[in-house]
């Protein structure tokens, strides 16, 4: 545990010096109290003018904030983990004792428990739907597993540090499901319930129930499964 805790304040200090890594840390503070202050005031302003609320979208700006830290989390994770395989440093890892398993936790475990952290507080202050303390830490849970397995998926399918850009930016679409709540009419919305943030989604919605928890949690751990088997193949 002692290595593993080493590497990763190895990987923070990499960060550090990466400006556009740097960056995205304070990303989902900055987002969250701009929703906080900003959608309410124009809420306002849109119900006085156009007798038009958008209350009924809050629950879809607060699963977007639960989702925003644990991806870009990921994306900062996903860069470091492929930075070091360009410049070799990963195969250096592979023969210490923190190859394998201890290499994953301190690239992406540590960086993740964080992200959940983070993602409690900023929604539990800046959130603006009123969802219960206990709905905020399942939804967190979900969202933060679900960045886990991004994080895997974006560094097992790039070769490199410019494929991995691309490849983040298609993390978007793990949000669909999420959008899917709001924008899709059932049962349609169900066509993109293989994706976690769709029982996020179900959650803020409709309450938390035990049936949706259990299977957001069943397909978070069966996409970290399948990446992290090709990513041990890559990186152990």
């Amino acid at each position: 545990m002692k290595q593993t805790i080493k590497l990763f304040q190895i990987g923070l200090r990499q960060i550090m010096r990466d400006g556009m890594l740097l960056a995205l840390i304070p990303a989902p503070v900055i987002i969250g109290l701009f929703f906080k202050l900003v959608i309410p005031f124009t809420n306002n302003i849109i119900e006085e003018k156009l007798s038009f609320s958008l209350l009924p979208w809050y629950g879809l700006v607060d699963g977007f904030l639960i989702c925003l830290t644990p991806m870009l989390t990921a994306m900062i994770t996903a860069f470091l983990l492929l930075e070091e395989r360009d410049e070799g440093i990963s195969s250096f890892y592979q023969v210490t004792p923190t190859a394998g398993y201890s290499y994953m936790v301190a690239r992406i475990g540590f960086p993740m428990v964080w992200a959940i952290f983070m993602t409690n507080i900023i929604v539990l202050i800046c959130g603006i739907s009123g969802l219960s303390v206990i709905a905020v830490l399942c939804c967190s849970l979900i969202s933060t597993l679900m960045g886990i397995a991004l994080a895997m998926m974006v560094v097992t399918i790039a070769t490199n540090r410019v494929e991995g850009l691309a490849i983040s930016k298609l993390m978007g679409i793990s949000l669909l499901g999420l959008m899917a709540i709001w924008v899709t009419p059932a049962p349609y919305d169900y066509l993109t319930a293989f994706l976690p943030s769709f029982w996020i989604g179900k959650i803020i919605a409709e309450g938390l129930m035990p049936f949706s928890l259990v299977m957001a949690l069943s397909l978070c751990f069966m996409w970290i499964v399948i990446f992290t088997r090709r990513f041990l193949t890559r990186f152990a």
